[in-house]
């Protein structure tokens, strides 16, 4: 599940650059599975959690963290497919599309990358670094919201159509990363037991 989710958000980072091989078809044809897939793994923990007796700390956690995670995943899921339908129809009609949004979105699909690696990996140290990239991902957010902001009331109906567009996908990015912030938190606790808190780190290392 997590490796389509870094798909669909790979493709939507691809949309957004405009790159001809991107596929919307794609990204709808993955999130059927993904939410199949969130499903059937929400069922399997809770069968695990109900069945199985002398689990250990760390498999209990990691089970109950699961169920969080992958609700998580969904969500940067449908988020990615809700910016792709915007990029895809500002390609169609060649509109540019704001480079914070692609910024954003590339770090964004790093952060999830990382994620996959935390989890996969128990690389607790990378999970810090998904929440310092986080910064990124708010620094772009509100630099490109203060600028469609003073532009929208200056604008015809049209290009302030378009620039509220622009605005949801700025949303939807910043809460991506909020998700992949969130997971990594997850992801930390069920390797070290212990919870990591954003105001604990040197960010300025």
């Amino acid at each position: 599940m997590g490796r389509k989710v870094d798909t669909t958000v790979g493709e939507m980072t691809k949309l957004l650059k405009k790159d001809p091989s991107a596929s919307m078809k794609f990204i709808e044809s993955q999130e059927e599975e993904i939410n199949s897939a969130c499903h059937a793994i929400e069922e399997k923990c809770l069968d695990l959690l109900l069945e199985k007796d002398g689990m250990t700390a760390k498999e209990i956690r990691t089970l109950v963290s699961i169920t969080i995670i992958i609700s998580k995943l969904e969500r940067i899921a449908d988020h990615a497919n809700r910016v792709g339908r915007v990029a895809y129809w500002a390609g169609v009609e060649e509109i540019d599309i704001p480079q914070e949004l692609i910024e954003m979105a590339s770090v964004v699909h790093q952060m999830a990358k990382d994620n996959l690696i935390v989890f996969l990996t128990d690389a607790s140290d990378k999970a810090k670094e998904i929440l310092k990239r986080d910064n990124s991902v708010d620094y772009l957010h509100d630099k490109l919201s203060k600028e469609l902001l003073t532009d929208l009331g200056d604008q015809d109906r049209g290009k302030a159509q378009l620039q509220a567009q622009f605005l949801f996908c700025n949303r939807f990015l910043e809460r991506m990363g909020d998700a992949c912030v969130s997971i990594a938190k997850r992801v930390y606790f069920i390797a070290t037991g212990e919870r990591l808190k954003a105001d604990a780190l040197d960010i300025s290392s």
